[in-house]
């Protein structure tokens, strides 16, 4: 059973998901993504705050 990160949980009108089968697959993924897309920086996607956000919306499928 796989991991996915979708966009739309962390509040975003984007059609986006992260598969994976780790949690460090997914949010690497994800965070690729959110640099690229939606113009993130490392410092961000790295704070404490947002790294519980983001863990918090990874669910199994």
């Amino acid at each position: 059973m796989g991991l996915k990160l979708a966009c739309k949980d962390l509040g975003k009108q984007c059609p986006f998901v992260a598969r994976g089968e780790t949690m460090e697959e997914v949010t690497a993924k994800a965070g690729k993504h959110a640099k690229e897309v939606h113009g993130y920086t490392d410092a961000q996607l790295n704070d404490p705050e947002m790294q519980t956000k983001i863990k918090a919306v990874v669910r199994e499928e």
